[in-house]
């Protein structure tokens, strides 16, 4: 696993972002990045792409990377300096006569910026609330998605005001 400092993985993950930024509704950089650690293993990108763009995005992501991994909801692939890099892709809403099922990009981003103690720990804490956060889609009661969103809603359904990126370390 390659490590590179900081100020060179914000450079790069800023580079990708604005990459990615015409396939996309919303783009950010998330993890260890995010949370501004001395040293990063990786760039976590969490995307919502643009209505009907997933494949395009995918497209993008693919030409210049080696492929690690592609599936519906995530793409790990290497970058030609070692470093791999993670796109995160959020679903968009949907809304019809039955269902109203808000995005998941709040949630992602919590997900993804971690850390992985911390996010340990706010399923602890949803589950001592009868909670249950399903890191992907959500937190969720009696079946119902109380958030997803935004990462604002997610503190909130868990009785947390928001906490900042930086302080998201167990």
């Amino acid at each position: 696993m390659t490590s590179i400092p900081l100020d060179q993985a914000m450079k790069l993950a800023e580079k990708i972002r604005a990459e990615l930024a015409p396939f996309c509704e919303r783009v950010e950089i998330a993890g260890s990045i995010r949370r501004r650690r001395p040293f990063v293993n990786d760039i976590d990108l969490v995307c919502l792409p643009l209505d009907d763009g997933v494949n395009a995005l995918r497209a993008r992501v693919l030409a210049k990377t080696q492929p690690i991994s592609d599936g519906p909801q995530t793409i790990l692939t290497r970058l030609a300096n070692g470093v791999q890099l993670d796109v995160w892709i959020a679903q968009r809403p949907f809304k019809d006569m039955f269902f109203n099922t808000p995005t998941n990009f709040g949630s992602l981003m919590v997900c993804r910026t971690g850390s992985k103690e911390y996010n340990i720990y706010l399923c602890q804490l949803a589950e001592k609330l009868g909670r249950r956060w399903n890191p992907h889609f959500g937190v969720f009661a009696d079946g119902k998605c109380l958030a997803s969103a935004t990462e604002e809603e997610i503190f909130k359904a868990l009785d947390l005001e928001f906490v900042h990126p930086e302080d998201r370390e167990r």
